[in-house]
């Protein structure tokens, strides 16, 4: 299995920490947040890959494979996941860069079974109302059926009853799966500025069960600048043992 993490974007709604670098080389808790994932992986994974764009040249671990998404300005996160389509030998787990997670989650969505598999928090709206102070902002619809699949994903600003949970942005994949993935890509040129949600929504509407790995907090999202200074903030309180977590 390998690890994939897509870090191209330049994170312009965290500025100015990500002026002069990218969003997952931001510093929190003693680490970049890429490095708090490539250390998250220990040997559980074949190889760790990165797919970098913006100031690329900063982002620069040993033992990690690099591919770089030159025209990250004007794609999104499908385009950066097709750029490493050569590792598409293997199962895979893709991480957005700007994410932080407990240890436990990544143990459990490498063991989960299931050709596509995304980690969905269930207790979102506790996190958004630390985050937000309110919880219909920066939404969009994730509806779960009762065998715990993915049947709606990524329609912006949908009503309560379609937010059964908030999508986190760390995903498996299977060979089996990134081959449909593939398959998916090459049939229309609309990939380029899709989002992983679009991929996801796609897929379902395949016919393609999408497994929801659920998960009570243990995450962190760095999309706006207030995230990062409520996030510093939180661990100086502890607030973040709200959240259920675990800082090391």
């Amino acid at each position: 299995m390998k690890f994939l993490v897509l870090a191209a974007g330049e994170g312009k709604r965290l500025q100015p920490y990500t002026k002069n670098k990218p969003k997952c080389m931001l510093e929190f808790n003693g680490k970049t947040l890429i490095k708090h994932q490539i250390d998250r992986c220990g040997d559980a994974f074949s190889k760790i890959i990165v797919v970098k764009g913006y100031k690329e040249e900063m982002i620069n671990y040993r033992g990690v494979k690099y591919y770089v998404n030159k025209d990250y300005v004007h794609t999104n996160m499908v385009e950066s996941l097709m750029i490493a389509c050569e590792e598409f030998d293997d199962d895979i787990i893709v991480s957005y860069g700007d994410i932080y997670f407990n240890a436990d989650i990544l143990d459990e969505i490498i063991k989960y079974k299931g050709d596509f598999v995304a980690t969905v928090d269930t207790n979102w709206q506790k996190y958004w109302k630390m985050r937000y102070g309110l919880v219909n902002y920066d939404t969009e619809s994730l509806v779960l059926s009762p065998k715990g699949l993915i049947t709606e994903i990524g329609a912006p600003s949908p009503p309560i009853n379609k937010m059964d949970a908030r999508y986190v942005g760390l995903l498996k994949f299977s060979k089996k799966g990134l081959q449909l993935i593939e398959e998916i890509y090459n049939n229309s040129n609309k990939w380029k500025t899709a989002y992983m949600t679009d991929l996801l929504q796609e897929i379902i509407s395949k016919g393609h069960p999408v497994h929801a790995l659920k998960i009570n907090n243990g995450w962190l999202e760095f999309d706006e600048k207030k995230d990062y200074e409520k996030g510093k903030e939180w661990l100086k309180t502890k607030l973040l043992e709200k959240l259920n977590i675990y800082v090391n």
